[in-house]
């Protein structure tokens, strides 16, 4: 039950506080879209490094049979490989801008929620190892982390009306994952899922 409720303080409610900012962000101006489009695509590159660097370090704590390094590139190439062709294939089917913009929210959302994974998976590591001022540390971090990554799915959809089932669903998909690293990280952890976890983190 406490990791599940540090999944949901972490991931679900930040998520969903910064998509709350939804009719806010619809008066703004072209020229802020923009701006608003390039911060999340800041956002998105800047959580990529991250999740490669810690994965990185992670990494180098794997005993030799199971080649860290390796693991890291393969979740990195194989998570980004298989987003590419679901949007590619999303994309190339007859739809509307409108629903190609709301898949590429859904896409965003999904990588986030990855990237999440990892995020809970720290988390729960560092309270399982007795570390709990790491922890507490990390989930004031993604907290505020995880309400600018809410503003990211909802920035390719500001032009748009996504059914508030679209909304709650995209939620969940990007912050929902923080409990299940939570769960993972603080009951059975494991060196090497970590390093997988933020792999795929950082391939999404």
């Amino acid at each position: 039950l406490s990791f599940t409720l540090i999944g949901l303080y972490v991931g679900v409610i930040p998520v969903f506080l910064g998509m709350f900012w939804l009719p806010a962000l619809r008066q703004l101006g072209p020229r802020w879209m923009t701006f608003l489009m390039a911060v999340t695509a800041g956002l998105l590159v800047f959580l990529g490094l991250d999740a490669t660097y810690e994965a990185l370090e992670q990494a180098q704590a794997i005993g030799g049979p199971f080649q860290g390094i390796g693991l890291v590139g393969l979740g990195i190439v194989i998570t980004f490989l298989l987003l590419d062709a679901i949007s590619r294939r999303q994309t190339g089917v007859g739809r509307n801008e409108a629903e190609q913009r709301l898949t590429v929210a859904f896409m965003i959302a999904i990588g986030i929620g990855l990237h999440n994974l990892g995020e809970g998976l720290a988390i729960g590591a560092a309270y399982s190892v007795g570390a709990a001022s790491l922890g507490t540390f990390l989930v004031v971090g993604f907290i505020i982390q995880n309400i600018t990554e809410g503003l990211g799915i909802i920035a390719p959809v500001l032009k748009d009306r996504p059914t508030w089932r679209s909304l709650a669903l995209m939620g969940v998909i990007g912050g929902a994952p923080a409990i299940v690293g939570a769960w993972v990280g603080g009951l059975s952890y494991s060196a090497v899922l970590s390093v997988l976890f933020l792999a795929i983190g950082a391939g999404a």
